[in-house]
């Protein structure tokens, strides 16, 4: 009987199925919560049983060490603030307060560095990024067009920030969509690329109209890093030439897009105060204004930080910073829960050793899909145009702790470090190692 399950677990279709599971939870996690979460939970279930038959994938995977030490994180930063804000520490702490980062391992396991199976997470991302839009608004196409007439538009999700971000990460999935090698036939491969090409323009527009400048930095970042990286990545290709043409195109299309009116009004908007931050006359900087107060939310934090650099003041510091501080205007302190940056909430609730941790569960995937002979140069600038995006939106945002937030890094991330797996089941990615 065991050896049975054993062969079902370990065989294709089994394989097949779980990749299904992890499709599923792309597609219906931020759609349709509840079907996401049977999907996650099914791929889970079948990792178990899988990793039960057969340890290899997880023997000195540094990923699985990170889940045990995040478990005494929250316990040790919690003891902290117990120790030195007694009055504000919550009464208990929380050892799973990390466990969401670590559903990534799960996809990965079974998206295995495979082109076809990478490419069809992307495609599934980009559909459901879609549905949410379109089941969210009560009016989609009239949203655009007011968008396009220069409203701010959100569809109806938490805010315009969330709206961009799930575009700026649809733009790349369809980007990289577009240029991944699939053994399809020709007419396939043609829809293929044309409908990326379609929905690369679409998140474009989104981009746009949504009016976040974070996801404009974070795309900025990322188109200018893109050329760089291919040229120096071992064995490239890519030709001093090409540089150059690169990075003409790069700001042919810069031009392009701030002569657009709307993104000529957004930038403008804040210019005093970037003036203000650019001389460090930060007494001045406005408190109601959208870039002000998220600089007065971080100098705050900084404070805290420097009181307790290396644990931190627990996991709820960040509403704390606002309830205490002295420099927020009165509905700053009862509208706002967050500090507008994961990397200064991060120091604020668990300090460097939780820097730690979660910088580490980001940049240790990236480094090892780069490092990684096997792995195609295509998914090696991936890695690193994911994690540019990923670190730079979060600079004015606090997505590391936010479910939209955690739902993508699951979603990149896992396909990141699918790599790690391409031989897992005892079949060899083929087309990972092209």
């Amino acid at each position: 009987m065991t050896t049975k399950f054993e062969s079902i677990v370990q065989g294709r279709k089994f394989s097949s199925l779980m990749f299904f599971c992890v499709l599923g939870f792309v597609f219906f996690k931020r759609f349709h919560r509840d079907v996401g979460d049977v999907f996650i939970f099914l791929a889970v279930l079948g990792t178990f049983a899988s990793i039960y038959f057969s340890s290899r994938p997880i023997k000195k995977d540094p990923i699985v060490v990170a889940f045990f030490v995040s478990l005494i994180i929250p316990v040790v930063s919690w003891l902290n603030s117990r120790l030195q804000i007694p009055d504000l520490a919550k009464d208990s702490p929380s050892p799973f307060f990390f466990y969401d980062f670590f559903f990534f391992w799960f996809i990965a396991y079974w998206i295995q560095g495979r082109n076809d199976r990478i490419s069809a997470v992307l495609l599934a991302y980009c559909s459901s990024v879609l549905s949410i839009y379109v089941s969210h608004s009560p009016d989609f196409m009239g949203d655009i067009t007011r968008g396009i007439q220069g409203a701010r538009i959100s569809f109806d999700l938490v805010n315009a920030q969330h709206t961009s971000l799930f575009a700026g990460f649809g733009f790349i999935a369809a980007a990289f969509l577009f240029v991944a090698k699939l053994k399809l036939s020709r007419p396939l491969n043609l829809a293929r690329k044309v409908l990326a090409a379609l929905a690369a323009l679409f998140f474009i527009l989104i981009i746009v109209i949504t009016q976040s400048r974070q996801v404009w930095l974070a795309l900025f970042v990322c188109l200018f890093l893109a050329p760089l990286a291919l040229k120096l990545l071992p064995n490239s290709r890519i030709s001093v030439r090409g540089l150059v043409a690169g990075y003409l195109a790069f700001a042919v299309l810069l031009g392009s897009l701030s002569n657009l009116a709307i993104v000529e009004k957004r930038l403008a908007a804040e210019l005093e105060t970037i003036e203000q931050v650019a001389e460090l006359d930060l007494d001045s900087i406005s408190k109601f204004s959208s870039v002000g107060i998220r600089i007065h939310l971080w100098l705050e934090g900084l404070d805290w930080i420097a009181q307790r650099p290396i644990l931190g003041s627990g996991e709820d510091a960040r509403e704390l910073v606002i309830a205490e501080g002295e420099r927020f205007p009165e509905y700053v302190q009862k509208n706002f829960t967050h500090l507008h940056s994961s990397h200064v909430e991060t120091f604020v609730s668990f300090g460097v050793v939780g820097g730690i941790l979660v910088y580490f569960l980001m940049f240790y995937p990236v480094i090892h899909a780069v490092r990684e002979p096997a792995v195609q140069k295509t998914w090696k600038v991936f890695s690193m145009v994911v994690l540019a995006f990923w670190i730079t939106v979060n600079f004015f945002e606090s997505y590391f702790y936010a479910a939209n937030g955690v739902y993508i890094y699951s979603v990149f991330f896992g396909i990141i470090y699918s790599f790690r797996f391409s031989k897992v089941q005892g079949s060899a990615s083929e087309d990972a190692a092209k």
